[in-house]
């Protein structure tokens, strides 16, 4: 598999680069809201945007957690991420809030 990189945090957002293969293999498009259902939380990605860089693929922006709250990412890489994707530990038919 491509390398893929770590989470990236900008301010007070951080997101994932999602490789472009993983979201044809996904069936999922940059137009797509993805919701992610992780372990201990879900997550609304807003909007993919390409990203370029020494990674290739999309940049999925997302909220942080409110003070306290879990961070379902925590210091998990992308090619983590990507496993529990393909896991299957994942739900764009649900609209799950933190």
């Amino acid at each position: 598999m491509e390398k893929t990189g770590k989470i990236i945090r900008i301010g007070n957002s951080h997101g994932v680069i999602i490789p472009a293969s993983l979201l044809k293999q996904l069936s999922w498009t940059a137009e797509d809201e993805i919701q992610l259902i992780m372990y201990d939380g879900s997550i609304t990605l807003k909007k993919l945007e390409p990203y370029t860089g020494p990674y290739t693929g999309f940049f999925a922006d997302m909220p942080r957690p409110e003070q306290g709250e879990p961070d379902p990412w925590g210091d998990k890489s992308t090619d983590e991420i990507v496993e529990e994707l393909r896991s299957g530990r994942y739900d764009r038919s649900k609209n799950l809030d933190w």
